[in-house]
């Protein structure tokens, strides 16, 4: 099943993160840098910058780094600049350093399939990750980079969707969407790939107002389990693409008993494999995202490897498993005259409500563009649905929304905001399953970053990160 007309949503959202200058964040710096939170302090450089808009496009080579690693940065500007720095932000908006580089100049895409095969660009700078705090930062407000940590101790791990942006960009001319092009089966890392719109809310957020320690890495990160430190795993955006390997990451982070905090909808929706183009292997690592949408054509032979819908029985391995929600049960929230444009609260005593003054029936405001769900045994008499809670070992409903089935124009189903534990041994997973939580609109600035959801996202971390019991 493909979600044809998602893309052109997807593209309006991307070019309203542009126009908003608070979304923009950015990234590092070579051997001049401004220091940025306790790091270590360098020079400042005093060539002139580069405006941000002379920097027509780019992309790095890989989709993470730690601190210290060597990247490499493939620019193409409006014209040839010699000797200058190119200006990198955080995700608040403020210039944190600035990269020197010798030349850049206009660059053309040099292959012949550069949405599958990547731009093949000439390396533009070659620098050192600086000391930064892990985070997403934007290099002259268009190219992410995103930053691991290197601590040991952290609280939690945060999860930037890389994959679902890939898979939406049609940089090159294709994406793995058909509008408005002809949809394509394999997509590049190395072609430029926008700031994710709908996480972008909860980057700015979180290094603005918390002083968590966390660690941001990338989808490809969660190939290798050690990239998940701390005691929390939060998943925020819209986190659609996802490799067997990493839900089995992602199942082994909670059933070794530690929790889970979704801020995402459309969650874990289709399987993905990853690839790299030999022709244009330049980290010697993934550069390719794959799924044909199809387990029918899809060349692979292992059946629970075919690209497909998380939902195909064949894969065996259903979405509530893992993160007590599924898109079976879910739907777009932004189509028809049913939706609540919020979560109608049932459970306001709950922890994670504290100090919002919701009460049981208030609406929580989170307008969303698709939405997950968790099986029902029925409604009450209040037109509350009745979670199957045979499903779980623990599980409690914590305000829900309608929301318009993807397959059937005219039903609807029940979105649901629930707090899961699948033993008594796992850890417990609470799940805002709506793919608009994090956006800049929602987790937005108002009243010094101190509405309800924003209150609800840390009472979240909170509570997670202190065992408080949520059942």
């Amino acid at each position: 099943m493909k979600k044809i007309d998602r893309r052109n949503f997807l593209l309006k959202a991307r070019d309203l993160s542009f126009q908003i200058p608070v979304l923009l964040s950015a990234v590092s710096l070579s051997s001049c840098f401004k220091p940025l939170q306790g790091d270590v302090p360098g020079p400042i450089s005093s060539k002139t910058v580069v405006p941000d808009a002379a920097i027509v496009d780019g992309y790095l080579d890989k989709q993470s780094y730690f601190p210290g690693e060597e990247c490499t940065l493939f620019i193409s500007s409006d014209k040839t600049y010699l000797g200058q720095d190119i200006a990198t932000y955080d995700a608040a908006g403020k210039l944190v350093c600035k990269i020197p580089f010798t030349s850049i100049r206009t660059q053309a895409m040099q292959t012949d399939v550069p949405y599958e095969n990547g731009f093949g660009y000439q390396p533009s700078i070659t620098f050192t990750i600086p000391k930064l705090k892990s985070n997403v930062y934007l290099i002259a407000n268009k190219i992410p980079l995103v930053i691991k940590s290197s601590n040991a101790n952290i609280d939690f791990t945060v999860v930037y969707p890389t994959n679902t942006e890939n898979a939406y960009c049609n940089s090159g001319g294709k994406s793995l969407y058909v509008n408005p092009n002809p949809s394509t089966t394999i997509v590049s890392y190395l072609r430029p790939i926008p700031f994710s719109y709908y996480a972008g809310g909860f980057f700015r957020w979180i290094l603005a107002h918390q002083n968590y320690s966390y660690n941001v890495i990338s989808d490809t990160d969660l190939e290798d389990a050690s990239n998940i430190k701390g005691k929390l795993l939060v998943i925020p955006g819209h986190n659609e693409y996802w490799t067997r390997n990493a839900r089995l990451n992602f199942d082994g982070h909670v059933n070794s008993g530690k929790p889970a905090l979704i801020l995402s909808g459309n969650t874990m929706y289709w399987q993905v494999r990853y690839g790299n183009s030999g022709s244009n292997d330049l980290s010697g690592g993934i550069n390719q995202l794959i799924c044909y949408k199809s387990a029918k054509t899809d060349p692979e032979t292992d059946p629970l490897l075919k690209t497909c819908l998380w939902t195909n029985p064949s894969l065996n391995y259903p979405q509530l498993a893992s993160i007590g929600v599924n898109s079976q049960n879910g739907g777009f929230g932004d189509r028809g005259n049913e939706s609540l444009k919020g979560f109608k609260i049932s459970n306001p005593n709950s922890p994670l409500f504290s100090g919002t003054g919701l009460k049981t029936g208030d609406i929580l405001p989170c307008s969303t563009h698709e939405y997950d769900g968790t099986p029902k045994k029925g409604v009450d008499q209040n037109g509350f649905p009745i979670i199957d809670d045979s499903l779980f070992y623990k599980s409690k409903l914590l305000g829900f929304d309608m929301a318009r089935d993807y397959t059937d124009v005219n039903k609807y189903n029940f979105a649901t905001a629930v707090v899961t534990q699948h033993s008594a041994s796992s850890g417990v997973v609470v799940n805002f399953p709506s793919t608009d939580w994090c956006t800049i609109h929602n987790l937005r600035e108002d009243g010094g970053a101190d509405l309800q959801i924003h209150k609800i996202t840390k009472n979240a971390i909170d509570c997670l990160l202190n065992d408080v019991n949520l059942f």
